[in-house]
């Protein structure tokens, strides 16, 4: 999974944290280990680490899956005693993931038999789920004020915060994928991607999960072709960015340079390279 950075000691000084299959680890930007982030894993880590900042204060919460097993440690490494969900009926199908609206914390567990689990930040249930869903294995997603994924068959499934379920049929294909933010979705279904209404029609090839951005007030979506090898860029209109696409073999991050205020687009060239792309 992902490597998340973290400011464990609040002076702006980021440290790296995730897990392997046996080793729960922090490093410095040095590649120390940052003490006591060292943890052996007796279970193997079944899912990447997620990694909750409940107030947006650096108070992390670091949360491991081990299969059934949930397991939530503080920025000092001790387990949370006031989190009291520890097992699920089944493994989980996708990383816990922490959503936060309107004041409220919301932790959502998806587990391989389609049950969603919907709690507070005690592990204590927030929102009642009395069903259970066959989920594609796309990420959860707080869109439009709702709980939302898609099923195997290419639906939109939304859950309220009262629990009330709704779908909408998207006839995407059996291995779509997506992404979302708070207003905008996007999904790739065979060469067709799809950014809120707006339908592109890709060249036919094997591309990694659309990815969303927002940057200077303006949204963009990539893909990438990792058999052709060129990434596509797009606004929310779904218009090309010029002067793409430009070559890379796996799904793009982008960030903005504080430095001259310059998009810098990051992607892997050959094995051993990474190209970064600078936008006006």
């Amino acid at each position: 999974g992902d490597v998340h950075q973290v400011d464990l000691y609040r002076n702006g000084r980021l440290q790296m944290a995730f897990v392997t299959e046996n080793r729960f680890m922090i490093l410095d930007r040095n590649g120390k280990v940052v003490a006591p982030f060292d943890r052996k894993l007796s279970v193997k880590a079944t899912q990447p680490l997620a990694v909750f900042d409940y107030d947006q204060r650096r108070d992390y919460r670091f949360v491991i899956t081990q299969g059934r097993q949930i397991s939530m440690f503080d920025r000092k490494m001790k387990r949370v005693k006031g989190f009291t969900f520890s097992k699920t009926s089944t493994p989980l199908l996708l990383p816990p993931k922490h959503i936060r609206s309107e004041g409220k914390d919301y932790i959502v567990l998806v587990e391989n038999n389609g049950q969603v689990h919907i709690l507070d930040r005690r592990g204590d249930v927030r929102i009642r789920v009395n069903r259970r869903f066959d989920l594609s294995g796309n990420g959860l997603y707080w869109y439009k004020s709702r709980f939302t994924t898609t099923t195997s068959g290419g639906e939109l499934l939304q859950i309220d915060q009262k629990g009330r379920v709704s779908s909408q049929d998207l006839s995407l294909s059996t291995d779509h994928s997506i992404d979302a933010t708070v207003k905008t979705l996007a999904t790739l279904s065979d060469n067709i991607l799809t950014i809120k209404d707006n339908r592109v029609a890709l060249e036919y090839g094997l591309f990694t999960p659309p990815r969303i951005f927002y940057h200077r007030n303006k949204i963009y979506v990539s893909v990438t072709d990792v058999q052709a090898q060129k990434v596509y860029l797009f606004d929310s209109k779904g218009r090309p960015i010029p002067n793409f696409p430009v070559y890379g073999t796996t799904a793009t991050d982008m960030s903005l340079d504080k430095r001259d205020g310059r998009l810098k687009l990051t992607v892997r060239g050959e094995d051993n390279t990474i190209l970064i792309y600078k936008m006006n």
